[in-house]
């Protein structure tokens, strides 16, 4: 059958005057030169792509090797962050009176109040009103908190000069402490033994 349909073909093109003989196999070559051609394009394109790739995988581990020291870093810091975040039973109002007898600071005005913070952490936070403030002391203060054993960071602040003294500064602020809350599964398991 393949054979007949051969000879039907060689039939025709024996019948084809001489120029439409050289059309015929100008318009063959043509198509053999664009098949060679676009599979050689496919192939050079897919090098380049395959070269591209390779190149911006030595590009990645070359940056992951130079940024090694500060990922380091970052990560024991994230880790120091961890060590000093709550666990539990969070005393953010004795840590900032602590704070504040220690610089000579008094806090007349406080509230405390509590709200979850994401899914995994609870916000601790203590909005305080300090009178009659010398800068000094203020930023003291301030440091005393953030540099503490406890994770704690001032949230909102608001500075007022005083009209009658100019040294002394009127002051609130939010001092806030994060905890982590207890896993899922830990507290349906306390829930089923009550």
């Amino acid at each position: 059958m393949l054979e007949e349909r051969i000879t039907a073909l060689r039939d025709r093109f024996e019948r084809l005057t001489e120029r439409e003989r050289r059309m015929v196999a100008g318009c063959g070559v043509m198509a053999v030169l664009c098949l060679v051609f676009g599979v050689g394009w496919f192939i050079t394109s897919s090098l380049s792509d395959f070269g591209e790739r390779n190149a911006n995988m030595r590009q990645a581990l070359k940056d992951l090797e130079t940024q090694r020291d500060a990922y380091l870093r970052a990560k024991a810091k994230s880790a120091q962050m961890e060590s000093r975040l709550s666990h539990g039973n969070v005393r953010l109002q004795s840590y900032l009176e602590q704070a504040a007898k220690e610089v000579g600071i008094e806090i007349p005005e406080s509230s405390e109040r509590q709200a979850p913070a994401g899914k995994h952490f609870t916000e601790h936070a203590v909005d305080l009103r300090l009178r009659q403030v010398k800068l000094d002391a203020l930023t003291r203060f301030l440091q005393k908190i953030e540099s503490g054993s406890t994770l704690a960071v001032v949230t909102a602040l608001d500075v007022k000069k005083r009209d009658d003294k100019h040294i002394d500064l009127d002051v609130e602020m939010t001092v806030s402490t994060y905890e982590r809350n207890a896993p899922a599964k830990a507290a349906k398991k306390e829930g089923d033994k009550s």
